[in-house]
């Protein structure tokens, strides 16, 4: 399958997912458009969009969060190709303005984010403060 025949398919798809039609994703996309940039899955074939062990962009959603022992907050995020576990620096809610906007239904549009690789199939985001361009809330209302 071409990479235009998979982006098709997941376009597609993406219409049938409750996820993709909240104020967050919209607002989200909305803004992601109006900078210039476009909005890609890339959680779901990672391996063709790791470059040097960092993805350029991610937008997606928060799907679950929870403090780990070290301050940190475990999460699994979700665009429009699929899922990825992975882990957000403690700093990015001691130092940005993040810390109430990032919980389950927030949208993030993260860069040059670091992915750490144990095995093959295995695949964990590392966000920190320096990766975080931008965070829509779960309840962004959407202004049309």
């Amino acid at each position: 399958m071409s990479t235009q025949e998979y982006m098709q398919k997941v376009v597609e798809d993406v219409g049938e997912d409750a996820d993709f039609n909240g104020g967050a994703w919209v607002s989200t996309t909305n803004y992601v458009i109006a900078i210039g940039g476009t909005v890609t899955g890339c959680l779901g074939d990672i391996d063709n969009f790791l470059k040097k062990e960092k993805l350029e962009q991610v937008v997606a959603i928060v799907k679950s969060c929870y403090p780990n022992a070290l301050g940190d907050l475990n999460v699994t995020m979700k665009d429009v190709s699929g899922t990825i576990p992975g882990t957000i620096y403690y700093k990015v809610f001691d130092v940005g303005s993040y810390g109430k906007d990032i919980t389950v239904g927030a949208v993030m549009i993260i860069a040059n984010a670091s992915v750490f690789t144990p095995k093959p199939s295995e695949h964990y985001l590392n966000i920190t403060k320096t990766n975080v361009v931008e965070v829509f809330r779960k309840d962004t209302v959407l202004l049309v």
